[in-house]
């Protein structure tokens, strides 16, 4: 699967790049996303590790930043996680480049279905073009207005220096009830 969705954001880019690079920041503008937390030391680098929880389904699963190139690149990758009757392995990246004062934002997914979802790739493909543009203009609103890192915290589950890992969607739901996938981040098939 290959899936792609384009923003501006009128903010200058290191500010955009060190919000995406701090994965626990998804579940404030993807909605599929139970919460997300680093599992390992440090301020967010090349390696860097997170896990993560889907809202609906049981789907878990981790993934790190296999690129992170400061305030231009940052791509993720992990493992096939458990999700419905097939696995999902998620995969993409973030390119951001300089568009007038603000930051164009590119976010491209390309996560790997396994087993049953293999054959609903079409269907989830066009849910998630759906939902990644509702994502970058929540990401955009969220970034514009200055309310990053403001999102509720999953039950027992602070981030250092008080960080909080986001929130769900106001209903607890994804927008469309499609099946539940693992993909992160940035990811919401609706």
């Amino acid at each position: 699967m290959h899936v792609e969705a384009e923003t501006t954001v009128e903010r200058p880019r290191p500010e955009v790049f060190d919000y995406l690079a701090r994965a626990e920041h998804l579940p404030e503008y993807v909605t599929q996303f139970d919460w997300v937390r680093q599992t390992s030391e440090g301020a967010p680098a090349l390696g860097t590790a997170y896990s993560y929880k889907m809202s609906r389904g049981p789907a878990e699963g981790t993934f790190e930043w296999t690129e992170f190139e400061p305030h231009s690149k940052l791509a993720w990758h992990g493992p096939p996680a458990k999700a419905g009757g097939g696995s999902m392995e998620p995969a993409g990246w973030w390119e951001l480049s300089d568009e007038g004062s603000g930051t164009h934002v590119k976010l491209v997914m390309t996560p790997t279905p396994g087993g049953l979802l293999k054959l609903m790739a079409p269907f989830m493909s066009r849910g998630m073009r759906k939902g990644n543009a509702e994502a970058l203009e929540r990401l955009k609103q969220r970034l514009e207005s200055g309310r990053q890192g403001q999102g509720t915290p999953a039950p027992g589950a602070q981030q250092p220096g008080g960080q909080s890992p986001g929130a769900q969607a106001p209903d607890g739901q994804p927008p469309d009830g499609q099946p539940a996938d693992a993909q992160a981040p940035g990811t919401e098939a609706s």
